[in-house]
């Protein structure tokens, strides 16, 4: 019962009935054998989840077909691209894992199971959708790929409309402090392509700030963000916004324009 509870938590905005996926997107939903994640199978085909992903990816004119595959993975947390078939996979266990984590009602710090569970589901859609487009459109990464991917993705869901980009930093904050806790801190973690959890959260904190200082102030007043680092997350999200225009931007079917029409365009598609 939680769990069909938290699976209709998970995809609680959009439509049932939304348009068809853009050209150079196909979705597809892979049946479980486990029962265990069976209604995560069907609550999100039945809304759309990849759909609505794919809606935002499709905004870029993809030189190829994108393919979005939700898939049982042999007891495996995880979700990637592979290059080789131009596919973003993301794992039944990792969904549930992400459910299993949640608060029961609200976290200590306020974070809603809602949120807690859809936030960092887009974020992991959004970050691997983000090294399909370095791969598919050529762009040249300075600095490692993965903090590359957080960033374009924390980009985009800071383009959704203000409670869908407020779900998205509060979930994914408690993802990842959540994960942080329990992360050993060695060499191999240092030595790993990925940030440590610690470092991903306050990145992610530092571009909602950055963003707009005002409707995210109380990260800086409860102590969250660093005052020290906030003073430059304003750079930090401009740098971001700056290289996404230049070497993404011109692949786009909506000119940003300042960037009002891209906001607009981004929550429509994830709207759908």
């Amino acid at each position: 019962m939680a769990l069909a509870l938290a699976a209709s938590v998970l995809v609680s905005t959009g439509a049932a009935g939304a348009p068809p996926s853009p050209a150079h997107i196909r979705v597809v939903y892979a049946a479980p054998k486990s029962a265990a994640f069976r209604e995560i199978y069907h609550t999100m085909r039945q809304r759309r989840v990849l759909e609505r992903v794919g809606a935002i990816v499709g905004l870029v004119r993809l030189p190829t077909t994108l393919t979005y595959r939700l898939k049982e993975c042999a007891g495996e947390l995880n979700a990637w691209y592979a290059p080789e078939n131009r596919s973003v996979t993301v794992c039944y266990e990792l969904i549930d894992s992400i459910v299993r984590a949640a608060p029961r009602t609200r976290s200590p710090a306020g974070v809603t199971r809602q949120d807690a569970i859809r936030g960092p589901v887009f974020q992991i859609l959004l970050h691997e959708s983000s090294h399909a487009l370095f791969d598919l459109l050529d762009v040249p990464i300075l600095g490692r790929e993965e903090d590359a991917a957080d960033q374009v993705s924390s980009l985009i869901l800071l383009h959704l409309s203000p409670a869908d980009a407020h779900m998205v930093v509060m979930g994914g904050g408690y993802f990842f402090a959540t994960v942080a806790k329990e992360e050993p801190v060695d060499k191999g973690a240092f030595a790993d392509v990925h940030g440590l959890s610690w470092q991903r959260f306050y990145n992610l904190a530092c571009m909602a700030y950055g963003s707009d200082r005002r409707r995210y102030r109380m990260i800086v007043a409860k102590g969250y963000l660093p005052k020290d680092r906030a003073e430059g997350c304003g750079e930090e999200f401009r740098q971001v916004a700056f290289a996404f225009r230049k070497l993404i931007g011109p692949h786009l079917r909506v000119r940003p324009r300042g960037g009002e029409r891209l906001r607009r365009a981004f929550r429509s598609a994830f709207r759908s």
